[in-house]
């Protein structure tokens, strides 16, 4: 929750610097009555040279996510090389993510942008009143905002992944956070919070319908059947697209991208760390169902892999003995079964097993509000239904109260871990930043 605000407060400075460098540059052709050189270099990384035009374009696009331009002029400049300073930090990502050889395409973000952009259209009443009010932020036609948001989601990935990268190589800065850091903090984000909502904190037993060994025995044999194929020479991608059920890697022919040991579950991990580049895998059985595994690349405690995942199918006979199962689980649980018990013997590993912390009862979904309203502290639900989109079918949880938080304001004391692990993870990017600075050529000329 608290991170979550941080990240609103960095928008909106994001937001406010954008503005800025907008306007003093229209200000500053309206004091000499004509037209001003935009397109000048205004910072320089390494040999790549950063002009005033990009500058203005990101503007437009913070503009058009709902950027407000400050009105005090000292303010304006001020904030306009801050906002350069923050394009500058981007390149240096850019720069890393080059040097690690790290790719992110079209694909990878698409369906983030596609959302993005939908969200932007529903904000207008037509079709043309969207279309004018791109043109008037400058970008164009529906198509040409895409295309810059999908180049915007590329960048912001690369720069995701180059700070992964530096974490797992141990190039990330140690910071230390102080008491008296963590207490201003918490009270700028109280400033910018509303009253606190209701919360429910719960743990709960989620028991997930199985396939029948039928089905898994279906599933096995249509894997091994591919893995022989791609064992004969049939192309990986096409197989993948065709008949993988992981929805994420499929529409790019399998491919995971790279990978760090600690990401993936045990048994496909072990299995893709320890396959020779372009080995075909045995097949290799996880929660998911089976695995055909390919790794493409390898480089210093990553690699590039490709799978093709077939999952045993589910039933509604499947779904009516979950059912029974959870049934059975919670009398078990309301006799006095420990919740140690329940879990280790019927909760899917898939789902949370506990919101310790609290949840705004408002904001949980319609299933869980119905399922936890007017159950007392330490009291248990009864069985309710989950929709699992994956499947298509219903989980089915209990849920038991462990605490009800009325409405007031947030405390510190509630929130202070979260703080000062996000002003930690803050304060050690901005001084890998400034080090990452001093080992390349950073100029700013604004």
């Amino acid at each position: 929750m608290i991170a979550t605000l941080h990240q609103r407060v960095r928008r909106l400075l994001a937001a406010s610097l954008a503005a800025v460098t907008c306007v003093t540059a229209v200000e500053a052709q309206q004091r000499t009555g004509r037209d001003i050189e935009v397109d000048r270099v205004v910072g320089v990384v390494g040999k790549h040279p950063i002009l005033l035009s990009e500058v203005l374009e990101a503007i437009n696009f913070a503009r058009s996510r709902g950027l407000q331009v400050p009105q005090d002029s000292a303010a304006q400049v001020t904030l306009a090389r801050e906002f350069l300073n923050s394009i500058i930090d981007k390149e240096v990502l850019i720069a890393v993510a080059k040097d690690y050889k790290i790719e992110v395409t079209e694909v990878d973000v698409a369906a983030a942008v596609d959302q993005q952009v939908d969200g932007a259209r529903k904000q207008f009443q037509s079709e043309q009143q969207y279309r004018q009010a791109l043109q008037q932020e400058g970008f164009g036609t529906p198509e040409e905002y895409r295309k810059k948001a999908i180049e915007s989601a590329i960048r912001d990935e690369q720069q995701r992944r180059a700070i992964d990268s530096l974490r797992a190589k141990g190039r990330l800065a140690p910071a230390n956070i102080t008491e008296r850091e963590v207490e201003e903090a918490f009270q700028r984000l109280k400033r910018e919070l509303p009253p606190r909502p209701e919360l429910v904190a719960f743990r709960q037993v989620v028991v997930e319908p199985t396939p029948s060994e039928a089905s898994v025995e279906r599933a096995r044999t249509l894997a091994d059947s591919l893995r022989l194929a791609l064992e004969a020479g049939a192309d990986f991608d096409s197989l993948a697209r065709r008949f993988s059920e992981d929805p994420g890697s499929a529409v790019r022919g399998g491919d995971l991208d790279w990978q760090r040991r600690g990401v993936m579950v045990p048994e496909f991990e072990r299995m893709m760390f320890a396959l020779q580049p372009n080995r075909i895998s045995p097949l290799v059985k996880t929660t998911y169902g089976f695995h055909v595994i390919r790794v493409d690349r390898v480089r210093a405690a990553e690699v590039r892999a490709r799978h093709i995942l077939i999952k045993p199918s589910v039933d509604t006979a499947d779904v009516r003995i979950a059912r029974e199962r959870a049934d059975s689980m919670r009398t078990l649980w309301a006799a006095g079964t420990s919740f140690d018990t329940v879990v280790a013997r019927f909760h899917d590993t898939d789902e949370e097993r506990a919101i310790p912390d609290g949840f705004p009862r408002d904001s949980l979904p319609a299933e869980y509000r119905v399922a936890l309203k007017g159950v007392a502290e330490r009291g248990l639900s009864e069985v309710f239904a989950i929709p699992d989109p994956m499947s298509g079918y219903n989980k089915w949880a209990v849920a038991q109260v462990l605490a009800i938080k009325p409405p007031g304001e947030y405390s510190l004391a509630e929130n202070q871990e979260r703080i000062r692990k996000q002003l930690r993870e803050e304060k050690s990017i901005r001084r890998t930043l400034d080090n990452l600075r001093r080992e390349m050529y950073v100029s700013l000329r604004l």
